[in-house]
């Protein structure tokens, strides 16, 4: 057979695999550059800050004053003690805190001193809130008849980015043995499977391999530990909280590939789609990224993919060290999305099994 009778053959399978080929080379593209361009929307000067008191004696104008001092640079949300402020610092919601002091218009009360926090965690926000610093000192004392000056304080530890990506390594990691490799695994014994179910069941079947894989997972956490501590980085990977909030994400996205795989009868169609999971879980979890310098819209997307939450959780346990009962609201609601992608996956065993 010639190179020609090679290429005809080839062109017929291209044929036949169409639409596969399509979004292959055609809407993972755009998925990838619609995503990286995502990108260039980061806004800093959009990011999240809380305004609280400082003290008892600071006043709702005090509070109002401040805010609408850094609106044009920030997104400003008041808290009503410093203490609520840094809980939202640490989970993520706000990326600095500015502390306010009373008495703002009274010129007799001599300097103004306002306490800016962020957190040595989220490595990203750690220079543009030198920069909220200076731009709010800047601007209340050309707005307040007071002299003002803001001083930053970095909250725990500060961080380089090659330690804060460790948490997002990890995820990543997750994503690919949840959404890659387990449907590989299917695939591969599609032929079999039959056979399986009529032996014991399509449940037992996915049951044992998220319970081997999910094992497996702590293997990359010992490492993770084991070389970041070799490296000397003050990093906690291997604690219960990581081990929770690992296993959780992994079920919740193994359970949605092997939906994925049986509702597409465990073919490519499967992987296809399990493969565009995994992309928008890794664009749009901020897992690398903090969420709060997207654009509002996308931070309202980002926030209602539970990930997202598995991202922040991480972030708190690895770099943080951050007890688990902290998270526990959030790790619920993990778990309760555990729960529902079980649901949804014994409903697509049965229509499977009543179609096969």
């Amino acid at each position: 057979m010639d190179v020609t009778s090679l290429l005809g053959k080839e062109l017929t399978w291209g044929r036949h695999k169409l639409v596969a080929l399509l979004v292959v080379l055609v809407l993972l593209p755009a998925v990838f550059s619609y995503t990286t361009f995502a990108f260039q929307h980061v806004l800093p000067t959009d990011a999240p800050v809380a305004v609280a008191p400082a003290d008892d004696a600071t006043t709702e104008e005090d509070l109002d004053i401040a805010t609408a001092s850094v609106t044009l640079f920030s997104d400003p949300r008041t808290y009503d003690s410093e203490a609520a402020a840094m809980r939202a610092l640490n989970r993520e919601r706000v990326y600095a805190v500015i502390a306010v002091p009373p008495d703002l218009t009274d010129e007799s009360a001599g300097t103004a001193h306002f306490d800016v926090y962020a957190s040595g965690s989220v490595v990203p926000y750690l220079q543009p809130s030198q920069a909220l610093a200076s731009i709010a000192s800047y601007t209340l004392e050309d707005q307040l008849p007071r002299d003002v000056s803001a001083t930053r304080h970095v909250v725990g530890e500060e961080y380089a980015l090659s330690s804060y990506l460790i948490p997002a390594f990890l995820l990543t990691l997750v994503s690919l043995v949840a959404l890659v490799y387990l449907p590989y695994t299917f695939d591969q014994e599609a032929a079999v499977l039959d056979r399986l179910r009529v032996e014991t069941s399509l449940h037992a079947v996915v049951a044992s391999k998220l319970a081997f894989f999910g094992a497996l997972l702590f293997v990359p956490l010992a490492v993770f530990d084991a070389t970041t501590a070799h490296a000397g980085a003050a990093l906690s990977v291997l604690t219960p909280g990581t081990a929770l909030v690992t296993l959780l994400t992994f079920l919740l996205l193994g359970l949605v590939a092997a939906t994925l795989m049986v509702v597409f009868r465990f073919g490519t169609w499967g992987r296809i789609a399990n493969l565009l999971v995994m992309l928008f879980v890794l664009s749009f979890s901020g897992i690398a990224y903090p969420v709060g310098f997207f654009s509002p819209a996308r931070r309202w997307l980002v926030r209602h993919v539970p990930t997202h939450y598995s991202a922040v959780t991480t972030r708190g346990f690895v770099l943080r060290g951050d007890a688990v009962g902290q998270y526990a609201d959030w790790l619920l609601g993990l778990a309760a999305w555990v729960v529902g992608a079980a649901v949804v996956f014994a409903g697509a065993v049965e229509l499977y099994e009543r179609r096969a």
